[in-house]
């Protein structure tokens, strides 16, 4: 069993509930208006965390309720794209008709779905689904061609029949990448009522989404496999047009500790170990633990738009890589 990941390995090995599937389980009334289902999402939701804390694998005995807390959720989701504050860029778009800065409509677009054999070894087999599109513009995006397009309509029966496909193929979770997961939480949340398997749900993010987002996908997140990019807004401004980025990413982590487990990724940058590694791995082991998963990633290489920063247009340097190595296990004792 890996150090902080104890519920994620129980619902792998069939002693625990993926939280999806205890939504599907949890009647809800249906309304009419926004404010309304905001009410009664508020009281269901206490319910949902009492009901968490005392479940076991005989909750998936009972038939799923036509008309569940998932479908609750969903319909919030859904209401909320009308003047869209998914993300802390709080566009405030109305997506059923124009796009705001991540270039994404009520529809969602995914570009693959596979499972992924490169993932942290607890995760794999993992079976990832890529969404496209992004809330941050990374001038070194390694998926720049995942986010600047729209690839393959979302169809959420045909996900959802894939998941329990790959389920059965062997896979140990359902990771909602991308891009980013979380402008298709909406769509996520309508592929969750239709999938039948008790898998975790990992929630592969850059960690920018909004405190009204975080209050409906946290009861169906298991796993926060969350992006800690940049150590201050300089660097996250400069390279991926984020303001505000400490502030709104340290609040989802702290949130996210308390509403789930978590896998972090750094990816070390050249000329980055002092104002970015360091400055992470120190707010990290003050705020979360020093036994929290931390993957300190060296993979960096520069592309899309990176040669335009002469300061991180190469790869990293050992010595890089060793003060970067020597500094996270100086504070961190849960690395990949």
């Amino acid at each position: 069993m890996v150090r902080g990941l104890e519920r994620y390995t129980a619902i792998n090995n069939g002693a625990a509930v993926a939280k999806f599937q205890i939504l599907k389980r949890i009647e809800a009334e249906k309304a009419e208006n926004f404010e309304d289902l905001l009410k009664i999402h508020s009281k269901l939701k206490k319910d949902f965390n009492k009901i968490l804390s005392d479940s076991t694998i005989e909750i998936l005995k009972q038939e799923p309720s036509q008309y569940s807390l998932l479908h609750l959720k969903r319909d919030i989701l859904k209401e909320m794209l009308k003047e869209c504050n998914f993300c802390e860029r709080r566009c405030g778009i109305n997506r059923y008709k124009t796009r705001g800065f991540c270039k994404c409509s009520d529809k969602s677009y995914y570009s693959s779905e596979f499972l992924h054999m490169g993932e942290e070894p607890e995760l794999v087999p993992s079976h990832t689904v890529f969404f496209n599109r992004c809330t941050f513009a990374c001038v070194f995006c390694q998926n720049y061609d995942i986010v600047y397009s729209d690839d393959q309509p979302v169809n959420p029966k045909e996900l959802a029949r894939m998941i329990d496909v790959r389920y059965r193929q062997g896979s140990r979770n359902v990771n909602f990448v991308g891009g980013n997961p979380d402008q298709h939480a909406h769509t996520i949340s309508e592929i969750l009522i239709d999938v039948r398997s008790n898998i975790p749900v990992v929630w592969n993010s850059n960690m920018y989404h909004s405190l009204e987002l975080a209050d409906i996908i946290e009861d169906f997140v298991d796993v926060w496999l969350g992006d800690f990019k940049y150590g201050n807004d300089r660097c996250a401004l400069r390279y991926s047009k984020v303001p505000r980025y400490t502030e709104v990413v340290q609040r989802n982590f702290l949130r996210a500790k308390d509403n789930g487990e978590l896998l972090i990724r750094h990816l070390v940058m050249p000329n980055h170990i002092k104002c970015c590694t360091a400055k992470v791995v120190d707010w990290v082991a003050e705020n979360l633990g020093r036994d929290v998963r931390f993957n300190l990633m060296f993979q960096y290489h520069p592309i899309f738009k990176a040669f335009e920063y002469p300061e991180i247009s190469r790869r990293l340097t050992a010595e890089e890589m060793k003060l970067a190595q020597e500094i996270a296990e100086g504070k961190l004792w849960n690395l990949v």
